[in-house]
């Protein structure tokens, strides 16, 4: 499956290599977990966020 032009593996591929680069170690460890969470939720990307 592709999103925007990616595949789903060089997504994953991106947001690791972008937590590792921000060490960001917590969010490297969940992102995938999150994901699926989210897609199987069919939340958006911005669906958690708090409305201002």
């Amino acid at each position: 499956m592709t999103t925007r032009g990616l595949t789903e593996q060089a997504a994953e591929t991106a947001v690791d290599t972008a937590c590792r680069m921000l060490r960001m170690p917590t969010i490297q460890a969940q992102f995938t977990e999150l994901a699926e969470t989210a897609a199987h939720e069919q939340t958006p990307y911005r669906g958690s966020w708090p409305s201002r």
